[in-house]
């Protein structure tokens, strides 16, 4: 009985304490009376973390390191942290105040939940000095959380500390699967069940050197890849052990690919067999095997006509200074006056009148296909060698290029131009506008010269 009431009268001296340090706090000036949880020296670098959760008697302490700048796991398992959420510890604990000091008698540790504390933190700066911090319970504010400083102090401090510092080792471990950043990616290979892809990045974009050397790539969809790759994250870790390869399918994987970035280096992702909806994989270069999820494995499994360049012409309205336009209404030649103005030279009856572009520039250098056709029909060839619609366009350089279009075949409609053998699928309305009539083109009111 007397146990329990001194409990009770215990409890209640420290609801107290927080009530009336809320009123002095309510009261106080609006001036940061607070100060820094630690005095670390100008331009000090913490190198060094060990985290325990004392309160759970069976898990091990998690120590992490930095080295060459990147911060390491090194117990209880060893492999990279997740560099963002390490940084944020760090940074959380290097700018952590002190709102108030507390009484630190053994009795109000157990108050407090210091003894033990739910949180132990451990870290040393890189000229050696070391720092302890406890962290305990909420206060009734649910505002600060109780913190041992150096075991001396008992502080009130933010309960950011506790949010960011009270993480398992899984949420602590690095769940990248695959460490690559697409703007370093010089080159890159793809061999899945469709084939091996093969690229390079030129200073013009992308191109492939395997199947067919030299082809054009599409620059967003092997954007889109690269992208898909370097954000991808972990869905479960499988083993921390690559003993057993053939058992996850990864000793022949289904896919592999690489990214090798402008320094020649080369970073591999395997993938095996499914599980569930996931997919079992690996980074060749670390034993762990992991989940990836099926957007990724979808990613992964693009054919070369679906990474292959779908952009119908490469010229923006700005290239082009002049065009010839034949669809089934008659023909229209424009040719620029202004850089934003254009006027007629044929036919007749609207030269020297300005001419309204959208309808006509649009619907070619925005065109992209739908698929890449490299063996069109006897029906598509037929069309294609008398088009319903025909644009010839002139480039400041001299350059000419020619585009034909088929009618409508279905849903869809075919073009070629003279630039590459290519046919190229695309939706039924890019002939919408092409299409209108001749008089349509023509600014309304437009001035004759």
């Amino acid at each position: 009985m007397f146990v329990l009431l001194g409990a009770i009268a215990l409890g209640a001296a420290v609801y107290y304490f927080d009530w009336k340090r809320g009123q002095k706090g309510a009261e106080k000036s609006v001036a940061d009376t607070s100060k820094a949880a630690f005095s670390l020296p100008a331009g000090s670098e913490i190198v060094s973390i060990v985290l325990a959760h004392p309160q759970v008697g069976d898990e091990a302490p998690i120590h992490l390191e930095k080295q060459n700048d990147t911060w390491r796991i090194l117990q209880p398992l060893q492999t990279e942290a997740d560099q963002h959420v390490v940084s944020s510890i760090v940074e959380t604990i290097g700018s952590a105040r002190v709102e108030s000091n507390q009484p630190g008698t053994p009795d109000r540790l157990k108050v407090y939940g210091l003894d033990p504390p739910a949180v132990s933190i451990e870290f040393k700066l890189k000229n050696g000095s070391q720092h302890t911090l406890k962290l305990g319970n909420k206060d009734f504010t649910n505002t600060y959380v109780y913190g041992l400083i150096d075991g001396k102090d008992v502080a009130l401090l933010p309960t950011a500390l506790r949010t960011q510092t009270d993480l398992s080792v899984n949420l602590l471990r690095d769940h990248n699967v695959l460490h690559i950043v697409e703007s370093n990616v010089s080159s890159f290979l793809l061999k899945n069940p469709a084939g091996q892809i093969e690229g390079k990045k030129e200073k013009t974009g992308w191109t492939f050197t395997k199947p067919d050397a030299g082809q054009l790539a599409d620059d967003s969809d092997v954007t889109s890849l690269l992208n898909s790759v370097a954000g991808a994250q972990m869905t479960a870790v499988v083993s921390e052990s690559a003993d057993n390869l053939s058992k996850y399918g990864l000793g022949v994987p289904a896919i592999t690919f690489t990214a090798t970035n402008e320094n020649g280096k080369a970073a591999t992702l395997l993938v095996g067999k499914k599980e569930g909806s996931d997919y079992y994989a690996k980074d060749s270069s670390r034993p762990t095997i992991f989940k990836v999820n099926e957007t990724l494995y979808k990613k992964l499994t693009q054919t070369y006509g679906d990474l292959r360049d779908k952009k119908l012409v490469h010229l923006t309205q700005s290239d082009i200074t002049r065009a010839e336009l034949h669809n089934e209404n008659g023909t229209i030649i424009v040719t620029q006056k202004s850089e934003q103005d254009w006027i007629a030279e044929a036919p007749p009856e609207l030269k020297g009148k300005a001419i309204s572009t959208w309808k006509i520039f649009p619907p070619i250098t925005n065109a992209r296909a739908e698929a890449i056709v490299d063996h069109p029909s006897a029906d598509i060839q037929t069309k294609l060698a008398k088009p319903l619609v025909q644009m010839s366009l002139t480039a400041k350089d001299g350059k000419k290029i020619t585009v034909s279009f088929t009618p409508v075949i279905g849903d869809s409609v075919y073009a070629k131009t003279t630039d590459a053998a290519t046919v190229y699928k695309l939706n039924k309305n890019t002939l919408a506008d092409l299409n209108s009539k001749i008089s349509e083109f023509a600014i309304e009111d437009s001035p004759s010269r």
